[in-house]
């Protein structure tokens, strides 16, 4: 079975790490956290910093976390550099939780 990637966005790296919990005992794998605080500064989170990652995984990532913690702003910026990333390499069946997000009105 091939491993799927996961790419996470959070303000604290172990905070992130602890999101692959949910994904034992599938082939999902946690590849990189990108985080605001836990990193050094030219290795925190920044546009650029996260548009390297799904280029440097081999295979690429397919799903893309973006913590709770994380502004709104700065999941749409994310968010964005993520789908760019989909569409230039062309990676098929991922998908995006937005834990920063608030739920539906209607729950769904």
């Amino acid at each position: 079975m091939q491993t799927i990637n996961i790419v996470a966005l959070g303000a604290y790296r172990h905070v992130a790490a602890m999101m692959e919990k949910p994904f034992e005992h599938t082939p999902h794998r946690m590849a990189a956290i990108v985080d605001l605080n836990s990193s050094p500064e030219s290795f925190t989170y920044s546009p650029h910093n996260l548009g390297v990652v799904p280029y440097s995984l081999h295979p690429p990532p397919q799903v893309f976390i973006v913590g709770a913690a994380i502004s709104e702003s700065m999941a749409e910026e994310s968010i964005a550099v993520w789908e760019d990333s989909i569409e230039i390499r062309g990676t098929q069946d991922t998908l995006l939780i937005n834990l920063q997000a608030e739920p539906p009105a209607d729950g769904n």
